[in-house]
């Protein structure tokens, strides 16, 4: 009995520790009649269970993508993931890869909602105008956890009540047009916890929203991963946002990943000069000095671009003649903190 009880408690630690989503050197390109475009060159990330990543770069270097890829959503044809794996740790403890499953079929409809499920930056786009916001909670109820239609209005009113929705009796009969720019976003977020996902991506969620609101629809967020343990995947662009929700924090450019770090660690001592010029182009109240701020010199490159060295070298200032031959990879330089930047080799 206690050899039994010893494997079973090894075998919850091991899945304990092992990442809830693991995606390894992820493609993804679309192929147009005149290029390709290389959306994802080779991504590597991990997500821990009950944590908070956040994922973050300029417009463009694929944050959103990753986010699609991971869901299956992309516009096929012309987008398609070429190679890698997104491997993700079900709730029965099986790993399944979801890169090699058929984006339409069954098992990846239940993942879709069920396991993972994703805040859109905005829900006015992302909700169906014809439905309701209580029909709309209750179908994805009814597709996952099945039960009858009375049980998932109830559970549509539970969810509208639990993202601190004003009147919410009320909103269960309006139309996502009828509600304010943060009532949806909260709606948004009450259709994604619906059926209890172990992971949420939220990509851009507070972007169009007032400042105030802003803070309530985080703390909201951060209230909710409490209650049900859930991984967030963050997609931003807020620095700001991403110091006070995260944890750890993955930098993108050009479609890779070109630093990863806790939190802490990235903000004060960011090893990537891009990572560098991000930080400083943030504007800080009371920062001293003629430069108020020092953006990021020159532009992204195109992702269908042919880059020899590393993508960011010619936006750089600390360039070395090994950046423009051969392209770094990412590193662990210091302890949980990794690169991809010549300049720590």
């Amino acid at each position: 009995m206690t050899q039994t009880a010893n494997v079973a408690g090894s075998a919850a630690s091991a899945a304990s520790e092992s990442p809830v989503l693991e995606i390894r050197d992820l493609k993804t390109y679309y192929f147009l009649e005149r290029a390709t475009v290389r959306a994802l060159d080779g991504v590597d990330l991990k997500l821990e269970e009950g944590t908070t990543l956040g994922l973050v770069g300029e417009s463009g270097c694929g944050k959103s993508q990753m986010a699609m890829s991971v869901m299956r959503l992309l516009p096929s044809p012309p987008g398609k993931i070429v190679s890698g794996e997104i491997l993700l740790r079900r709730r029965d403890g099986s790993t399944v890869d979801i890169a090699k499953l058929d984006a339409r079929g069954s098992t990846m409809r239940n993942i879709r909602g069920g396991e993972i499920a994703i805040v859109f930056q905005e829900p006015m786009t992302s909700m169906n105008p014809l439905l309701t916001i209580g029909d709309q909670i209750a179908e994805a109820v009814r597709v996952h956890q099945k039960g009858s239609k009375k049980d998932a209005m109830d559970r549509a009113f539970e969810m509208l009540t639990r993202v601190q929705m004003s009147a919410p009796q009320q909103r269960l009969r309006e139309y996502p047009h009828q509600l304010s720019g943060g009532m949806r976003q909260r709606a948004m977020i009450a259709l994604a916890l619906s059926c209890n996902p172990s992971i949420l991506i939220a990509d851009e969620p507070t972007t169009a929203l007032d400042v105030t609101v802003q803070a309530q629809i985080l703390d909201l967020m951060r209230d909710l991963q409490h209650d049900f343990n859930s991984s967030i995947v963050l997609i931003t662009h807020n620095l700001g946002v991403v110091s006070q929700m995260t944890k750890k924090v993955a930098v993108m450019y050009l479609g890779r990943i070109v630093e990863l770090a806790t939190t802490s660690d990235l903000f004060r001592h960011p090893l990537h000069p891009y990572t560098e010029g991000l930080l400083n182009s943030v504007p800080v109240l009371g920062r001293k000095g003629k430069q108020v701020l020092m953006p990021i010199k020159g532009m992204v490159p195109s992702p269908t671009e042919k880059i020899r060295g590393c993508p960011f070298a010619d936006r750089c200032p600390h360039v070395m003649a090994k950046c423009r031959e051969e392209r770094p990879e990412l590193k662990e330089y210091q302890t949980g903190h990794f690169a991809a930047c010549w300049l720590h080799d």
